[in-house]
Formats: C-alpha cells, sequence, structure tokens
C-alpha cells in the first residue's frame, strides 16, 4: 500500500487537487446562488423605499433649483422694472427738451420776422376766478416791462401788462371779463370791441346786424388802443346769434391762441410799426 502510494503520488496528487478545485468550484456557485437569492428578496423589499427616497430627494432637488431660479427671475424681473422706469423717466425729459426746443424755435423765428422789439419770458403761475384771468411771468421792470405793454406768441396776442414789479409782471388775458380793445374784422376791415368772456371766448356784443360776417372770418387788432400793435391774430368767428329784431348781432370768437397751453411769451416793449405805443405806462418816451 505504502509502495502504491509513493509510485503513483505525483498522480495522486494531481488527482487530489482536481477533486478540491472541482469541490471549492461548486461550493462557490452554490454559494452564489444563495446570495442572488438573498440579494434579489432583499432589493424587491427595499425598493419601494429606496424608488421613494430617490423621488423625494429628486423633488427636493428640483424644488429648491426652481425656487432658486425664482429668486434670480424676480431679481432680473426688478432689475428690468427699475431699468423701464428709468428709461421712460429719460423718454420724458427728452420729449420736454425736444418740446421746449420746438418753442424756443418758434419764439425766436417770431422774434426774427417781426420787427417790434421784444423780449422773452416764461410763465411761472397763474390766476383764474369767478372775476379774472391772469398770468404770472419771471421778468420785470429790470429787463423792460411795464405796465400796458403787449404780451403775444406766434399764433396771436395774449394780454397785456396788468401790474410790474422789478422782476415779476401780471398779465390781463385776453379772455379776462374787464378786457377790452378795439379790433378789425379782416374780411371786411370793419372796426370792432372785443371783450373778454370767463368762459375763455371772446365776445363781439354789439356788431351791426347789417354788416356782413361769416364763421371762420378772422379778427385780428387794430392798432387804435395803444397797447397792441396792428394786425396782429386775434381770433377766429365761431358763432354768430342773430336774433329776429334789433339793431345788432352777438359774435363769439375762438382766441387764435391757446391760453391754457402757454409757457413762454414775448412781451413788445416797443412796436416799430406803430405809432400809437403803450398809453398810462411809466416807460420813457423812445
Amino acid at each position: 500500500m505504502f509502495n502504491f502510494l509513493k509510485q503513483y503520488r505525483f498522480r495522486i496528487s494531481i488527482s487530489l487537487l482536481l477533486i478540491a478545485f472541482f469541490l471549492v468550484l461548486v461550493g462557490q456557485l452554490e454559494k452564489g446562488r444563495m446570495q442572488n437569492w438573498f440579494v434579489t428578496t432583499i432589493s424587491t423589499l427595499v425598493y419601494p423605499f429606496q424608488a421613494g427616497g430617490d423621488w423625494v430627494v429628486n423633488s427636493s432637488i428640483e424644488l429648491w433649483t426652481h425656487y432658486i431660479w425664482l429668486i434670480d427671475t424676480a431679481k432680473d424681473n426688478e432689475a428690468l422694472k427699475k431699468e423701464l422706469i428709468r428709461l421712460q423717466g429719460e423718454q420724458a425729459a427728452m420729449q420736454e427738451i425736444q418740446q421746449a426746443y420746438r418753442r424756443m424755435m418758434s419764439l425766436l423765428q417770431f422774434g426774427n420776422e417781426n420787427p417790434d422789439l421784444k423780449i422773452f419770458a416764461q410763465v411761472i403761475g397763474e390766476k383764474k376766478d369767478a372775476f379774472s384771468r391772469l398770468l404770472i411771468l419771471n421778468r420785470g421792470t429790470q429787463a423792460g416791462i411795464h405796465k400796458n405793454f403787449a404780451v403775444v406768441t406766434p399764433q396771436g396776442v395774449v394780454g397785456k401788462i396788468q401790474s410790474v414789479t422789478p422782476f415779476q409782471s401780471v398779465v390781463q388775458l385776453i379772455t379776462d371779463s374787464r378786457s377790452h380793445f378795439p379790433t378789425l374784422l379782416q374780411r371786411t376791415r370793419l372796426k370792432s370791441m372785443v371783450q373778454g368772456d370767463l368762459d375763455g371766448s371772446l365776445i363781439i356784443a354789439n356788431f351791426p346786424r347789417r354788416m356782413s360776417i361769416k364763421l371762420g372770418d378772422k379778427v385780428i387788432t387794430s392798432g387804435l388802443a395803444g397797447i397792441f400793435p396792428k394786425s396782429l391774430p386775434l381770433g377766429i368767428v365761431s358763432e354768430i346769434e342773430k336774433k329776429d329784431f334789433g339793431l345788432f348781432q352777438k359774435i363769439t370768437l375762438t382766441p387764435a391762441v391757446n391760453l391754457d397751453q402757454l409757457e413762454e411769451v414775448a412781451v413788445i416793449l416797443y412796436s416799430k410799426g406803430n405809432i400809437h405805443q403803450p398809453l398810462f405806462t411809466t416807460e420813457p418816451a423812445r
């Protein structure tokens, strides 16, 4: 027996090694099968909780990301709103500059075309009540302005200086109820007396009934009262009231100048074409 083992020891050793290897391999396969079954069972049981956990984590991440996005969006919107307000302010300021430029250019052109000596002033206040229509200008006697000087724009007559201080002037508008001055009907050259009306219009109360007048006729200054130079636009006939009897008809005029939108005016210091310079003024004779 001993001799047999000694004689075939190499082969027997190889055989034992192969058997041991086979047994280990079989054991590992069986162990893997048991582990695979166990892992599968545990994975099946844990999956709902794992899936739920993943959903909670993913939802939380998405919600947080959305929240951060909303915060950033809100900040961007706020910045855009501020930028929009700034741009709107700049646009409004630019429009004001453009309008002021156009008004000043119109006044300068009027100053060049009209030969009368004049000075420009800004409207800094107004007074309207049941009896009067007044404006306040930022120029006074220091600028050469005196009482009864005519106040005009390129569109026509505004009024006359009622009172004046060294640095301010008060203008009585032509629509003031106490305002009366002579005029001409441009088409027929007929003279008449115009007075102001507190509703913002002008009235010719006693226009001869037999005289021709039409809607749309233009009325200008006559240059006779020593206030306004001749031929300045005053108003347009907008209404004719002729009764069945009587010697006169009532004429309503719409002023040539929109007196509610005045910002700058011109005060005539001396009219070169008018022999009747302003009366009742402290301005020395020229």
